[in-house]
């Protein structure tokens, strides 16, 4: 199932759902939770057209690490989590799949944006300029995602970075402050 690298909406909830029973098999009597993030978690909300190659996931728990590869989830994003606000659990948006062993739930669509702004990458700022994802933003939802950034990067030279990176974002697409 691995290494397509055209992954819709509909090949994306069937990754999910395949992951699901997989896990439900290995693990009957567990229930896990994951947090999708990223490109994958955009286009799973419906924000975001272009394809993805997989779907980025938080804190994926341990026993759990070998099955991802095939079905094009990737942990690696762990790496980064200081790309996303400390708090950030408060706003999980649960997807709505039929699913037995794993409760999906992806970030929502302020703390993605917010992390794409911190990442500094080309196609992540491509995906936060994107029409629809300006339209849904909830510009308040967005600000405080950026105060709460605070407590969450590694130094204060991936803030700044992050903060600049949002204020010109704010200035180029946000409301006219008054």
């Amino acid at each position: 199932m691995a290494g397509l690298l055209d992954l819709g909406p509909e090949e994306l909830r069937a990754r999910l759902l395949a992951f699901d029973r997989a896990v439900a098999l290995k693990f009957p009597d567990h229930v896990f939770r994951l947090v999708i993030v990223g490109g994958g978690a955009l286009v799973l909300l419906g924000y975001l057209a272009r394809p993805t190659s997989d779907l980025d996931v938080l804190s994926v728990p341990r026993e759990l690490e070998p099955l991802l590869a095939g079905y094009d989830l990737s942990g690696r994003v762990n790496a980064f989590i200081d790309h996303f606000a400390y708090n950030m659990e408060d706003r999980l948006v649960p997807l709505e799949l039929p699913t037995r062993a794993v409760a999906f739930s992806t970030a929502s669509l302020e703390d993605i944006v917010a992390s794409k702004l911190h990442s500094d990458r080309t196609v992540d700022m491509a995906d936060v300029r994107n029409p629809e994802i300006v339209a849904a933003l909830d510009w308040g939802k967005l600000e405080t995602v950026a105060e709460d950034m605070k407590g969450s990067v590694l130094n204060e030279r991936r803030y700044q970075l992050f903060l600049s990176n949002y204020r010109e974002y704010r200035r180029e697409f946000g409301p006219c402050d008054s």
